[in-house]
């Protein structure tokens, strides 16, 4: 789903967005640590060729007895998370907080404290991979002694980092309202359900609070369906769609002097200046 919201970025670039920091909760660490240090349209088009050249690799490779000799072994992890590493290695340059174009918040989750912790110096690597180690089945990542896994467990949309960090105009890409989950027929399908049902009320919870500090544009696009959890062979066709997305969506996000409007601006698929917040 990261190349989706890479394709709304893609178009946001093209047309002279660029916010003044950025906050990346999971997936949307991703391409938030890129575009921070690539914040003009330049970045936006780099960004989406990177996802574009990732549609025939393999983000997640299941391997059922590794798998059984790390459950009997009692590791933290099933699958080893080198191949994210490996991309992140390949395009962070400086891996320092402190050498991005804007100011960057990068949101995980502390296992000990069970609460959420905003990276935003040291390592951006470090960080990124904390923010998008999904829980169960990548290895939690060790930060000065502390464990963290992925930051959508409790931010899957920072606005509120954002809004601590002073924001008073955030555009915020939210991918939890992207898809219709079916009718549940086996117990993944319940788990998959239950969890869309937790973020998407988070999501809503906090626009209710959190837009009467800041005024937040909330993009929600939705596709036909979404891929299978590390199908990365969608990557083009999830690009394209959020273009087209953003580019129908973007009069009604902004007015004629190019000012950010509140709302939530959802449309099915088949500049300015701001904050922007990805999850």
């Amino acid at each position: 789903m990261g190349a989706l919201q890479a394709g709304i970025l893609r178009v946001l670039t093209r047309r002279g967005f660029r916010p003044s920091r950025i906050v990346g909760t999971s997936v949307g660490a991703l391409n938030a640590a890129f575009l921070a240090f690539h914040p003009g349209e330049t970045g936006g088009e780099m960004l989406a060729n990177v996802w574009q050249n990732l549609q025939d690799e393999h983000y997640l490779r299941i391997n059922p007895v590794r798998v059984a000799l790390r459950i009997a072994s009692r590791k933290l992890y099933l699958v080893k998370n080198d191949f994210l590493q490996k991309l992140i290695a390949e395009h962070i340059v400086i891996d320092d907080f402190s050498a991005t174009e804007v100011p960057l918040y990068i949101a995980a989750t502390n296992l000990a404290t069970a609460r959420k912790h905003v990276f935003s110096e040291g390592s951006v690597s470090q960080a990124v991979l904390a923010s998008s180690a999904i829980p169960g089945i990548f290895s939690p990542v060790e930060i000065e002694g502390d464990f963290y896994v992925d930051g959508g467990v409790t931010a899957n949309l920072d606005l509120e980092t954002a809004v601590e960090a002073g924001a008073k105009e955030i555009l915020a890409i939210d991918l939890s309202h992207c898809f219709e989950v079916p009718d549940p027929s086996n117990v993944m399908d319940v788990v998959t359900r239950t969890v869309e049902i937790v973020l998407r009320e988070r999501v809503d919870h906090d626009m209710h609070l959190l837009g009467k500090k800041a005024q937040i544009a909330l993009l929600q696009p939705r596709i036909d369906h979404g891929p299978g959890v590390g199908d990365l062979s969608q990557a083009s066709r999830l690009l394209e769609q959020g273009e087209a997305y953003a580019e129908r969506i973007l009069e009604e996000c902004f007015d004629a002097k190019g000012r950010l409007q509140p709302g939530t601006f959802t449309e099915e698929l088949s500049i300015p200046t701001g904050d922007a917040v990805l999850a």
